[in-house]
């Protein structure tokens, strides 16, 4: 007699996209395990999960609510380049798929000038230019990364959250890099340094937290964290996570009283079964719409 409402329960909870969070030693196995992760990202694994906790909180479905997914937060144009499938897609991706993606873009995007530059500087803005500072020059943009090298200062660029590439790199700095001075890191073919997100184009238009950020998205995305305090992405998830769970114990209260007229003889074994498939349908079909609108 229990049967049903388990098959119930499950039915409800299919296609719901539950978060995947993962240990930052995960993510540092996974760079050492990538085939397109250079020898010097490999060395500085552990840097790249501080900056997947600072991008995404190590959740390999994260959405920010404008433009980037996954555990490191590519765009879309980054993720239908080199992981090609839809971002939709990517979410659900193992962790080691995400990150053979990423590095595949981290080692591209190493060959830029902004990352030759900025490492021929030994120090800038009167901090030394280690693995952390490139990290977040790539992954904010190399683009953007000449902009701030150019000012001289790590005032130079922020985006939209008014994050910096050096403030990007304080907070990837929990766990030590490899440091590089003048000229320093591994170079082949012309690539040198650690990875990131976006190649990045004179104005910017790499991946990372906001990268190929568009106005109408990016201030409507400001604009409901700035009133609320909130991610946009992150209060969808939780949105569609209560609507599962209200759904599921609706179900169930229905089933429950499903059963209690069949004990009392007042239903056949036949409308019993036919009732708990329509609500099991019925449920589904809310938990489907909520979790693709």
């Amino acid at each position: 007699m229990k049967k049903p409402l388990v098959y119930l329960l499950l039915a409800s909870l299919s296609g719901l996209v539950l978060a995947a969070i993962v240990s930052t030693a995960d993510i540092a196995a996974a760079i050492r395990n990538s085939p397109n992760a250079s020898a010097w990202l490999k060395q500085n694994a552990e840097s790249v999960a501080n900056l997947a906790t600072f991008e995404s909180q190590r959740n390999t479905t994260a959405y920010n609510g404008s433009c980037c997914y996954g555990v490191l937060q590519m765009n879309r144009s980054n993720i239908n380049a080199y992981a090609k499938v839809s971002p939709e897609e990517y979410r659900q991706q193992s962790l080691q798929q995400q990150v053979n993606a990423w590095s595949a873009l981290t080692t591209d995007a190493m060959r830029s000038s902004a990352v030759t530059n900025l490492l021929a500087l030994g120090t800038f803005d009167g901090r030394p230019v280690d693995g952390h500072l490139v990290l977040a020059c790539v992954q904010l943009g190399t683009g953007n990364c000449q902009r701030m090298i150019n000012s001289g200062r790590c005032s130079g660029f922020a985006d939209s959250n008014g994050t910096t590439i050096c403030a990007m790199a304080d907070r990837i700095g929990g766990t030590t890099g490899t440091t590089l001075g003048a000229g320093g890191g591994s170079s082949s073919g012309g690539s040198s340094g650690s990875g990131g997100t976006g190649t990045g184009s004179g104005s910017g238009t790499g991946g990372g937290s906001w990268g190929n950020w568009t106005p109408a998205a990016g201030n409507l995305a400001d604009g409901f964290k700035q009133a609320s305090g909130q991610d946009m992405g992150r209060v969808k998830e939780q949105i569609q996570v209560l609507i599962v769970g209200l759904c599921s114990l609706i179900a169930a209260t229905a089933v429950l009283g499903l059963f209690r007229r069949y004990a009392k003889g007042q239903m056949s074994v036949w409308q019993l079964k036919r009732h708990i498939v329509q609500a099991g349908m019925l449920v589904s079909l809310i938990v489907l719409l909520a979790t693709i609108v």
